[in-house]
């Protein structure tokens, strides 16, 4: 008997497992379910789950002595892809590369990546990833050119509007997590969503960086330098400001509109991005696989999250078998290998499944030079191991792994040895490629297996005066953290708290569970001195437009300035404040459009941030919504301060300035 290497099992019973757990068994020809047995009976056959009545053999095909292996890339190949960017990143780009291409092109709108309305979502951020990806797949310089285009038309004009309060990260969230209610408190509206700095879309933007070097060095073209420079200092702002020392993974954003806060809670997508993009130093990366929270049977999107986990995300799965390959972390990559199994059972994982072979046990990495091969095979995959008929460009390869192990102890290309590990891109027939591995064994590293949790509940917080805060909902065993202007004050465990402030604060309250989970705070308190406090209301500025034929009670519309195409395409007011230094700035609008509105924000003759107005609600011109908050330097005294039309009309009600401290 065998004994199981990665079990999610206090006592590991003798078996011929190669993945168990409470939920299920995986061997090298079955999984065991609820008393149900799915057994592969070929490699197009699945007893109670799939069986193909027709097979194209001329698709790539994968054979070894793990029979469900086989069944289920045989399976995912008979699978209809979703083509997003980060399936086609994934594997999708090397094994369809015409549908990978005509996918990404539909993307684009007037030369540029589409987006939606409303910038809250980095939608397609990873769209420079699987172009990259794409061309090193096929070596097409016209799609380079164009993708290269592409990309930098699109951060030209994302840009300005998305610059975060912590430069160079960026606003916006992660396209590839629905409903917003899972990865927001409910308090979070869509200018809170929007100013939140995620960890995975900023792995993506500097990944994008990278990206643009090499393309840039491909094309011959001056920019690699600077696109480096510039992917360097958003790697470093994510370590400096998004990595959790203690937790030893990264946090799953910041929030909050003064003073952001850290969400203690690991995204394993961002976590994995950050690995398989080098933005995590190598001591870093080998960390965040062994010490992420994952369910037994699986890892979480979110850990811990709002709602009650769930680990059924193949992408994720896929995502975390390449970083562990990568660290070299075989009981984390059995682990995620026996879940995607799982998966797949029940579930379409097309792009999932197919990278888990190529570039998880194959480790083939696609680069303008070539394919380069660094294996990973855990002991629990032993014997030869045949990806037959892939099609790289203009060759059909059939690569054979012998061993286990990940060094290399031989590499031969139609029998002749070759060093380093790479296939040329211009071969051309039929080629056979063999490695033999040495069979030495992998690190033996824990991983962090944990029961399935929720964070608490976002305190509701009663301030009985400006610095009084009564928690009414306050839980027993739990603490509470106090912040102040983001800096960890202290830490309480009664229902009260009394904040004696020597200067204006921005407080908040964020609970913490049995001295382990982190929660969410409510918005900001705000306690500051009326000397603080500069409001303009819209009324006070001149020239006006009272915007009657929008709101017909005349009492209603003075209070508020038509701001449009042709109204008011720029106003100037002053801001008289009591000492120089940096404030807070934020207009309070309506918008009832079906659009976000845009304008410029210029402060004493400098522009300073694009003020974005997302529509909350249409024809609704009267309710007044907060748009993002800018920092600004003001002069002691009088400031020029102006708004600038980009794009469709508003309400302004008024204008807040909050002295930072």
């Amino acid at each position: 008997m065998l004994v199981a290497f990665a079990s999610c099992r206090e006592v590991i019973p003798p078996k011929d497992t190669m993945y168990d757990c409470e939920a299920f068994e995986i061997y090298s020809d079955s999984i065991v379910r609820d008393g149900k047995v799915y057994k592969a009976l070929s490699d197009t056959e699945i007893t109670n789950s799939w069986k193909a009545d027709s097979i194209n053999r001329s698709a790539p095909s994968y054979h070894s002595p793990q029979l469900m292996a086989d069944a289920l890339f045989c399976k995912a190949i008979q699978e209809t892809p979703y083509f997003s960017p980060l399936h086609i990143y994934l594997s999708l780009a090397a094994l369809y590369p015409e549908k990978s291409m005509e996918s990404l092109k539909a993307l684009v709108t007037k030369g540029k990546i589409t987006a939606s309305d409303f910038p809250v979502s980095a939608g397609n951020a990873a769209w420079a990833a699987a172009a990259w990806e794409l061309y090193c797949v096929t070596g097409d310089r016209t799609w380079l050119r164009e993708a290269y285009n592409v990309i930098t038309a699109t951060l030209r004009k994302e840009l300005p509007v998305r610059t975060s309060s912590q430069p160079p990260l960026i606003y916006g969230t992660p396209d590839y997590f629905t409903p917003h209610a899972d990865y927001y408190p409910s308090w979070m509206g869509p200018i809170n969503r929007f100013q939140t700095i995620s960890t995975g879309v900023n792995a993506l933007h500097a990944y994008t960086y990278d990206i643009l070097s090499e393309m840039a060095s491909e094309l011959g073209l001056k920019a690699p330098d600077n696109y480096k420079k510039r992917a360097n200092a958003i790697r470093g702002a994510i370590n400096d400001l998004l990595w959790i020392p203690n937790l030893g993974y990264y946090g799953q954003y910041l929030y909050g509109a003064y003073y952001p806060l850290l969400s203690h809670s690991a995204d394993h997508i961002a976590n994995s991005l950050c690995v398989l993009f080098d933005i995590a130093t190598p001591e870093m990366a080998s960390s965040i696989v062994a010490h992420s929270p994952v369910l037994s049977n699986g890892t979480p999107l979110v850990y811990p999250s709002i709602h009650a986990p769930k680990n059924d995300n193949a992408l994720v799965e896929a995502l975390r078998i390449l970083s562990a390959a990568k660290v070299r972390n075989e009981s984390a990559a059995i682990a995620s290998i026996g879940a995607l199994w799982d998966l797949s059972i029940d579930h379409p994982t097309p792009a999932e499944t197919q990278a888990m072979v190529i570039k998880g046990l194959l480790g083939m990495q696609f680069t303008p030079k070539g394919i380069m091969f660094s294996p990973v095979v855990p002991s629990r995959f032993p014997g030869k191991k045949t990806l037959k008929d892939f099609r790289y460009r203009d060759a059909t390869l059939s690569v054979n792994i012998h061993g286990t192990g990940d060094k290399i102890a031989g590499f031969y290309l139609d029998s002749v040895s070759i060093s380093p590990a790479l296939i040329p891109p211009n071969l051309t027939g039929s080629h056979n490629i063999d490695i033999t591995l040495s069979g030495n064994n992998l690190p033996l590293t824990d991983i962090n297996i944990v029961k399935s949790a929720t964070l608490p509940k976002v305190p509701k917080i009663k301030w009985q005066l400006p610095n009084k805060a009564q928690i009414m909902d306050f839980t027993p065993g739990f603490s509470y953290g106090i912040y102040v202007n983001g800096t960890f004050l202290e830490e309480i465990q009664s229902n009260t708290y009394t904040y004696t402030p020597k200067t204006d604060a921005i407080l908040n309250i964020v609970p913490i569970a049995e001295q382990e989970y982190i929660g969410f705070s409510p918005e900001s308190h705000v306690i500051a001195s009326d000397s603080s406090v500069i409001n303009i209301p819209a009324s006070s500025i001149t020239p006006r437009r009272t915007p009657m034929h929008l709101i017909k009670q005349r009492e209603i519309a003075t209070k508020y300035i038509e701001l449009a195409a042709r109204h008011n395409t720029r106003i100037t007011f002053y801001a008289n404040a009591p000492a120089a230094g940096e404030y807070f700035i934020t207009i309070g609008y309506s918008n009832g459009t079906n659009s976000t509105a845009l304008r410029t924000l210029t402060v004493n003759g400098k522009d300073v941030g694009i003020v974005t107005c997302p529509s909350i609600r249409h024809n609704d011109w009267i309710t007044v919504y907060p748009s993002n908050t800018l920092t600004v330097k003001l002069n002691s005294g009088p400031n020029l301060l102006a708004l600038t039309y980009i794009n469709t009309t508003i309400l302004l009600n008024k204008i807040t300035l909050l002295r930072k401290n």
